[in-house]
């Protein structure tokens, strides 16, 4: 596992994605978690937040990875195409203002709401370092690599998200100023943000875990994962809750 780890780094740092082979796969989630963990080690990266989404085979709960405060963005924001081909994702984004303790579980979309304090809309950027081909047989190994997270840009924070109906929110994506992609938030997994949060909750519970107060997690994509070039402002508007903007410059130069 410690190999793997070292081949995924070594491809976010060179800019050019690896392909693994079949002998280095995980063979389950606590071989996923191990190697999330030693590239947060390897990388002295730091945890704000979260995504989460639907489980592969193999995982319970969710399929979800940390995420690096050093890939985090604040719209708008510029930043540097880490390799290609690029993708990008239109998410909403939930932040727990507690601290939620193993002993709390079972959690439900219900009942997860009285942990969040904010809720803010976000452009997920997408490369994988990894250059097998997705589906069932890779879907552990493309988890290792954070399903190719490639940095997260937040928009304002409300703290007044109950008053949105978070089953049905809606998005529309630019591209350099053409639409791109519309989407709404019952596309994510249980048709409500509020139930990947409640997934999460339960996962890390499962694991012993805590989760901090001030962690964020990122629900999955509403728009789909399209591809974009360097050069191409992104734009992603959802209504009330504000706009994200992310400018993409090449790698180099």
């Amino acid at each position: 596992m410690q190999r793997l780890a070292e081949h995924i780094r070594l491809a976010g740092l060179s800019g050019n994605p690896v392909s693994i082979e079949p002998a280095d796969f995980p063979p389950d989630e606590a071989a996923v978690v191990a190697i999330q963990d030693e590239l947060f080690r390897l990388g002295s990266y730091v945890a704000s937040g979260w995504k989460a989404g639907p489980p592969p085979d193999g995982m319970r709960d969710t399929g979800c990875a940390p995420l690096p405060s050093e890939w985090t963005y604040a719209s708008p924001a510029v930043v540097k195409a880490p390799g290609a081909p690029l993708l990008v994702e239109s998410e909403f984004v939930l932040r727990f203002g507690y601290p939620i303790l193993p002993e709390a579980a079972p959690h439900s979309p219900l009942t997860i709401g009285a942990y969040i304090d904010a809720m803010a809309p976000g452009i997920e950027l997408v490369w994988r370092r990894i250059s097998n081909p997705t589906g069932p047989e890779t879907a552990l190994l493309h988890q290792c690599d954070s399903n190719g997270h490639a940095g997260m840009i937040l928009g304002e924070w409300h703290k007044d998200w109950q008053r949105f109906d978070l089953a049905n929110l809606s998005v529309t994506q630019y591209r350099n100023g053409a639409v791109h992609a519309e989407g709404n938030s019952n596309r994510t997994m249980g048709g409500n943000p509020l139930a990947v949060a409640a997934a999460l909750a339960n996962r890390e519970a499962r694991m012993g875990r805590a989760i901090p107060a001030g962690i964020w997690v990122t629900t999955g994509s509403c728009t789909g994962a399209l591809e974009i070039q360097p050069g191409d402002i992104i734009r992603s508007e959802y209504g009330e809750l504000g706009s994200v903007d992310v400018k993409i410059l090449p790698k180099t130069g």
